[in-house]
Order: structure tokens, then sequence, then C-alpha cells
């Protein structure tokens, strides 16, 4: 049989795609076996991740609760850190800037130590003798000792503000020395905090990916969220309330503003069905997706009854309106108001945050009459 050129180059081709993988196995800085190693490892901390989530007596709800607050401190350690480098940053530039006007300062201090010597020598040994007695009298003669008295006060002044100056600059260089020192231990310190962040927030997202794909921990955190539910009711039905002034909020029925501006609503009021893990919830809020950070405000003027974390909420803060109306805002990144606070109506209450949440940054919202769930969409102009 004879071969043509395109056998010829398709049995090249094989030859160098196996000798290539030959050389891949062989070479452990080979792109290929790096992208090989990076993979195992994932899997390894994946699988590691799951066994500890499945084998864990705790709630599902509590270890992301846990996971939360180590991230918030380890990103609140790192703003602090941040802070105080701004802090040290802004001094030394400060001291640096002072240095810089001391130096020109001096500068011509020295011009002008230059020219009195330079007049000095001039004038020579006896020429100060020389200046005095060629008076032609004696007011004259009395003239010149005075010119010759401020001249010297003026030298002698001139020589204490050129060594205040020298003293000055070398405080200043000290202490842009010492500044120094701390701005580098400061930049280590923000890179371990921020470091220690990445981790907290890798570990997280890891965690979160496997709630919603291993089915045995999505069926059991469906469970845990219901119980959550079931428990912030409790919470509700216990608060006394504000008296009926909150009539106010009712009249204002399908006329609200909405808590977050520009948000759309990701899941609706109502019974949400997985099809893919065959479950069917009651979904008492709704879900709505705005940037991290976005503020968060109150829909109608009332009373902050809770505002603290909250098991499968995150940071919660809820306002009583009066007559039985209440405004749930859940998954917040900072919390503006505390307990017993009044609020305005468009109040920023907090910001939007992902604590408690298991699918990133959003606001859960909810409106509450005589403590039971009613569709937000029906009070707020969405």
């Amino acid at each position: 049989m004879i071969l043509s050129p395109a056998h010829f180059l398709l049995c090249g081709s094989l030859l160098l795609s196996v000798l290539g993988s030959r050389a891949a196995a062989s070479d452990p800085t080979h792109p290929v076996q790096k992208d090989l190693q990076t993979i195992r490892e994932n899997l390894a901390r994946e699988k590691k991740l799951l066994t500890r989530l499945q084998r864990q007596s705790s709630s599902l709800l509590q270890t992301v609760s846990v996971m939360d607050q180590e991230l918030h401190s380890a990103q609140t350690h790192a703003q602090q850190v941040e802070r105080e480098l701004a802090a040290i940053n802004a001094k030394l530039e400060e001291q640096e800037q002072l240095q810089r006007d001391s130096n020109a300062a001096l500068a011509g201090q020295k011009q002008r130590l230059h020219k009195r010597v330079r007049s000095l020598y001039k004038m020579g040994q006896y020429g100060w003798m020389n200046l005095l007695f060629g008076s032609h009298s004696v007011t004259e003669g009395l003239a010149r000792v005075r010119w010759l008295q401020r001249r010297a006060r003026a030298d002698s002044r001139l020589l204490v503000r050129t060594k205040r100056l020298r003293e000055l600059l070398t405080v200043s260089q000290r202490e842009i020395k010492a500044k120094r020192a701390q701005q580098k231990v400061l930049l280590r310190k923000l890179q371990n905090k921020r470091q220690l962040s990445a981790r907290a927030w890798a570990e997280k997202t890891e965690t979160l990916k496997l709630l919603q794909k291993e089915e045995s921990l999505r069926r059991r955190l469906v469970q845990e969220l219901t119980q959550s539910r079931q428990r912030l009711g409790q919470v509700i039905s216990a608060i006394a309330g504000l008296p009926a002034q909150g009539k106010g909020f009712r009249k204002r029925r399908g006329r609200l503003p909405p808590p977050v501006r520009g948000a759309r609503i990701e899941i609706p009021f109502g019974v949400q069905k997985d099809q893919r893990f065959k479950t069917v919830t009651r979904h008492a809020g709704v879900d709505l997706r705005a940037p991290l950070g976005t503020a968060v405000t109150a829909v109608f003027a009332g009373q902050v009854v809770f505002a603290k974390q909250f098991e499968g909420y995150g940071l919660l803060v809820i306002i009583d309106h009066g007559a039985g109306y209440f405004s749930l805002y859940a998954h917040l990144s900072q919390l503006a108001v505390t307990k017993g606070n009044p609020v305005l109506a468009g109040q920023i209450v907090g910001k939007l945050g992902d604590t408690g949440s298991l699918k990133g940054p959003y606001l859960y919202f909810e409106v509450r009459e005589d403590g039971r769930a009613v569709d937000p969409e029906k009070w707020i102009r969405f």
C-alpha cells in the first residue's frame, strides 16, 4: 500500500501528540500537568468539605452563619488596617511636606548667612572700626553704632533660626523613618488580613455550591429553612406591636416605595417548585437582586423591633409600622439602625449583603399583616 502525503501528515501529528502527552506526563511544570494538579486539589478540597458537612451534627444554616461571622471579622479587620495605613500615609505625606518646606527654608537661611559672611569678610578684621571712626560727626557715629547693633542682633537671630531648622529636620527625618517602619508593618498585616478574608470567602463559596449541588444537603437545608421561617413567625408574634396609628400603612397599599431602588424581583411571593430536587416551598416574601452594598431603606415610618443576626436570614431588620403591620429586611451586610430606633419612610436601615444567603448578595423582603406574610407586590411599587 502506498501512503499519500496526507497519511504521512496524519501519522506525524499523532506521533507528536503522543510524544507531547508523554512530555506533559513527565514534566510537572508543563501547563497540562499544572492544570491537572489544580483540578486534583480542587476536587480533594471539595470532597473534604462535603464529608465535613455530611458528618456534622450542627445546623447547616448555623455553619453558614459561622462562616459569615468569620468572613465579616476578616473583612472588618482588613478595613481597620486599611484605615490605619491611610492615616499613617497621610501623616507621612504631611511629615515629608514639612521636611521639604524646612529644607527650602534652610536653603534660604544658608544663602542669607553666606551673604553676611562675604560682607563681613570684605570689611576685613578692622572694618567695623573704620566704619565707626570714619564718621564725620558724633551723631553719625552713634547712628552707625546703632546700625551695627541691629545688624549683630539680626545675624544672631539668623543663626538661631538656622539652628532650629536643622534640629527640626533631624526630628522630621527620625519621624519619617519611624512612620515608614509602621507603614511596612501595616502593609504586611494588611496582606495577611486580605489572605484570611480571601480564604474565608473561598470556603463559603465552596460550601454554598455543595449545598446547592448535593441532594441530601439540599433537602436537609430546605427543612432547616422551613424551621427557621417558623421561628421567625414566633418572634414576630411575640412582639406587642405599636397601636393603631399605623393605619397609614394600610392606606398606602400599592403605593409604598421599594426598599431598594432599581432592584429586580428574582423570586416572587408564593409557592416555589424546585424541578431538580422535586421540592415545594412557600416563599413568604420576595428576593430582590441588586449590587452588594446598595442602600436598603424603610418603606414606611415605624419603629425598629429587631436588628441583629437571625439564623437563615443573616443580618435582619424588622420594622413595626403599627396596627399589626411589619416589614422585614434580611441578608444585610451592615446595619444602620438598632432595636428601639424610630425610623422615617425612606431612611436607610442597612446595606444589601449576603449574610446568611445561600446565593450571593440580595435582599429578602417581607410584609406581614397581623403576623401573616402577604404578597409585597400588592403593597410596594416595584
